[in-house]
C-alpha cells in the first residue's frame, strides 16, 4: 500500500511539469495554424501604408500579428525575429510618427518593449470573414 501512495505522490508532483509543455505545443500549433490561414488572405507586402489608429490585434504567435485599423480593414506585420510576450498582451501600441505605418522604420509597442515591424501585408477581411463563416458551417454540419 506504501509503494501505490508513493507511486501516486511521485505522478502528482511530476504532472505539472508535463502539462505546461504540452499546453504550449498545443497553444503554439493553434497561433500557427491560424496565421497560416490569415496568411491565405494576405497581399503582397508593402513597405507602408496609410494607418490612423489600431482598433484592435490578434497575436498569431511569436513575431506576426493581425492589426485591425477598422472592422474591415487589417494587416499582417511580420514583427522582429521575437516579440516576447506577444501571444499573452492584453493591449498594444503602435510606434508611427505620422499618419503613415512603415515596414523596417516604425513599431509595435508590447508591454513596453518596442518590437520593429518588418513586413506589412494587408490582408482581405471580407473574405476571410466569409471563409470562417464557411468553415464553422461546415464544421456544425459534421
Amino acid at each position: 500500500m506504501n509503494r501505490t501512495l508513493l507511486a501516486l505522490a511521485l505522478t502528482v508532483l511530476c504532472l505539472p511539469a508535463v502539462l505546461p509543455a504540452a499546453e504550449k505545443t498545443s497553444r503554439a500549433d493553434r497561433f500557427e495554424q491560424r496565421r497560416q490561414f490569415v496568411t491565405e488572405f494576405a497581399g503582397d507586402p508593402r513597405s507602408s501604408i496609410s494607418f490612423m489608429r489600431s482598433h484592435d490585434f490578434e497575436p498569431l504567435g511569436d513575431h506576426t500579428l493581425l492589426l485591425y485599423e477598422s472592422i474591415n480593414r487589417a494587416y499582417l506585420l511580420e514583427i522582429e525575429d521575437f516579440c516576447p510576450e506577444l501571444t499573452s498582451a492584453l493591449a498594444i501600441g503602435v510606434n508611427n510618427k505620422t499618419s503613415t505605418l512603415n515596414a523596417k522604420f516604425d513599431s509595435v509597442i508590447v508591454r513596453g518593449r518596442s518590437c520593429r515591424i518588418l513586413e506589412i501585408r494587408p490582408v482581405d477581411v471580407k473574405a476571410m470573414k466569409a471563409a470562417q463563416k464557411q468553415r464553422r458551417a461546415v464544421e456544425k454540419s459534421s
